[in-house]
């Protein structure tokens, strides 16, 4: 059913537990599993240089992030691919999902209450609006 799996992780105690879902996923499905981590622009930057910095900050904040997450899918024997990506998350993601044929996109939830939602989006929810595939989000 599933040969592409991807995995939405910025390395929050949700992201780890969509991890966890996507893992079992695919060991059951015998997919190929990638999690990806997104860097968001600066809202406001002077220069190009600022950006930039910025970004190669966020990239190696998200590689520390993944060795954890390497580490717990090599526990359960499943090979994770990995990749940094710059823009909106749920844009981002899905943009990611349908570019390398992903079957599954899975991302935690924030558990937001409903104005907070209202007020601050939802990146999940955002995502399964925008996503070409099946969104399959993990709750607290």
């Amino acid at each position: 059913m599933f040969k592409k799996i991807l995995v939405g992780y910025d390395g929050s105690e949700n992201a780890k537990k969509a991890l966890m879902v996507a893992l079992d996923l695919t060991k059951k499905y015998g997919a190929e599993l990638t999690a990806a981590s997104v860097a968001r622009l600066p809202d406001f930057a002077g220069t190009r240089d600022e950006i930039d910095g910025s970004i190669e900050d966020a990239k190696r904040f998200f590689e520390k992030g993944f060795e954890d997450a390497r580490e717990l899918a090599g526990k359960e024997g499943v090979n994770l691919n990995t990749v940094v990506l710059v823009g909106h998350p749920a844009d981002a993601l899905t943009r990611l999902a349908e570019k390398e044929g992903c079957d599954l996109l899975v991302l935690g939830a924030r558990g937001l209450s409903g104005i907070k939602r209202y007020l601050l989006g939802s990146v999940s929810a955002e995502a399964a609006r925008l996503a070409h595939c099946p969104v399959l989000i993990v709750k607290e």
